[in-house]
């Protein structure tokens, strides 16, 4: 008898042990979850370099599981980004709601466009870098970048350049360092803005605008199908796959150096729970064949930075980009 009840008191004593490792796993796995369906806000209208990294994300994320709730895409244009980041802050502290962002995160504080700068958000994520592709329509007289270099200098007038981003964006900053780059002044360039790298080209192959500066994603598929003519990118070297045959402006002798990038924001105010679920999320969605194909697929280059580390590029861009745009005369 004294037997059966020692070993039923070691059998208690092993369930109980189980019972606590068990408990100190949960806990210590016990982080924040999804509980209801995930936004991915997009500050442009659909079809924009911006709007393609969202659903890019969107379906990642789906396709490998990695959220056990539906992930939604948003378009919320305006602002310049303004919108968008007023509408992820009306839920302040809640990672159900995020962005994707560009250079008027940055550029807009600067110029006086909004209030609102990377101190209001939470940085999660730069995900790629991407270059603005100057492109003209198919059947204009301008075929190289050169030709559109000695159009500016002999009437600058005579060019309207439509940029798919606010004032001091990305397309616009690279614009008017490519006018300042052949001696005019970019503050004197005509511009039309639009919401999305999709409504530029549209505007461009309907006759409204001489060239359009956009995000490299948006021009591939109008160029191959002769609609659009790409006449030079800003980057420091000449991009390989479906750009290799686009030179930069430094081949065409006009000395600019300039990309842009896609990064992830959440509302100010997350907690660490909810940057850690979204730092594993965007690792692991980042390091899919899926993600691979469509950085390949958009020309994109892959730059996956977690939170941290998205958190100090973001300033030491600011601190970049506020003597540039003061130098074109848009910082206030």
């Amino acid at each position: 008898m004294r037997r059966r009840r020692g070993k039923r008191g070691v059998a208690l004593l092993l369930c109980a042990a189980v019972l606590i490792t068990r408990a100190t796993f949960a806990i210590a796995d016990d982080g924040w979850q999804p509980h209801r369906p995930i936004e991915i806000v997009v500050p442009s209208a659909p079809g924009g370099g911006l709007d393609l990294v969202a659903r890019t994300l969107q379906s990642v994320i789906q396709q490998e599981k990695l959220s056990n709730k539906p992930v939604t895409v948003m378009n919320r244009p305006g602002g310049g980004g303004t919108v968008s980041i007023a509408y992820i802050n009306s839920h302040s502290g809640d990672g159900h709601y995020v962005s994707v962002q560009a250079l008027p995160l940055i550029t807009n504080r600067i110029t006086g466009l909004s209030t609102v700068g990377i101190d209001d958000v939470t940085p999660l994520a730069v995900f790629v870098t991407e270059q603005v592709v100057f492109s003209v329509p198919g059947d204009s007289a301008i075929k190289t970048g050169r030709d559109l270099v000695a159009l500016l200098n002999k009437d600058p007038s005579a060019v309207t350049l439509g940029v798919s981003s606010s004032p001091g964006g990305q397309s616009h900053d690279a614009a008017a360092l490519v006018v300042k780059g052949v001696g005019q002044d970019p503050k004197k360039m005509k511009v039309v803005f639009f919401d999305s790298g999709g409504e530029a080209l549209t505007a461009l192959m309907g006759g409204h605008v001489t060239v359009a500066a956009t995000p490299a994603g948006v021009v591939l598929g109008p160029s191959q199908a002769g609609r659009v003519r790409l006449i030079a990118i800003p980057g420091g070297t000449r991009q390989g796959g479906a750009l290799a045959n686009v030179p930069t402006w430094k081949e065409q002798g006009v000395d600019v150096d300039f990309s842009t990038w896609r990064v992830l924001v959440g509302p100010k105010n997350m907690s660490s729970a909810e940057v850690a679920w979204w730092d594993n999320v965007l690792k692991k969605a980042t390091s899919s064949p899926e993600w691979a194909a469509a950085v390949k697929r958009n020309l994109w280059t892959a730059d996956y930075q977690n939170s941290t580390r998205t958190r100090a590029f973001l300033k030491s861009e600011r601190d970049r980009l506020t003597p540039l745009l003061t130098d074109l005369g848009l910082a206030k």
